[in-house]
């Protein structure tokens, strides 16, 4: 597990007393601004935007097609679990967790990436939300700002 990636957000104080009045809008802005600074940081290359191809992915046999599995001569394992489409971003109260469904995904993009996946171009998710971090505070406060101004604080 990755050390969790704090924000101070100018505001959230008064949001998370109104949540109690307005819970449902206050949820609504907290999960867009979940899902927004979420895809910041997925939306780059080597995570959800797979690096460019390598001689790993070209014949002679064994390669490994994206999306299907290993191909050997006579047939393909089929066990890709396609890790671009395996991304979850889950808000609970004012926190967000971004990962991935793919049981390969902590030797890829994770904290115990194999050597060999950081030299095809593969990121360390939390590098990335560590690089992005001005993004995300500023994508949070501006979901903080709007939903003070839509509740009239």
């Amino acid at each position: 597990m990755t050390d969790p990636i704090e924000i101070e957000i100018v505001g959230l104080d008064r949001i998370m007393t109104a949540f109690d009045q307005f819970p449902k809008q206050v949820a609504r802005n907290f999960s867009m601004a979940a899902h927004e600074a979420g895809n910041e940081i997925l939306d780059t290359t080597g995570l959800r935007d797979y690096p460019n191809e390598t001689a790993a992915n070209q014949p002679p046999t064994p390669y490994y097609i994206r999306g299907r599995g290993m191909q050997y001569a006579t047939r393909n394992d089929g066990r890709s679990e396609n890790l671009g489409k395996q991304f979850y971003i889950r808000r609970e109260g004012s926190t967000a967790t971004i990962g991935n469904r793919a049981s390969y995904a902590k030797w890829v993009i994770g904290q115990t990436q194999a050597g060999h996946m950081a030299a095809k171009g593969w990121r360390k998710m939390a590098e990335v939300a560590k690089e992005k971090i001005d993004s995300i505070r500023e994508i949070y406060q501006n979901w903080v700002n709007k939903t003070l101004i839509d509740l009239g604080f």
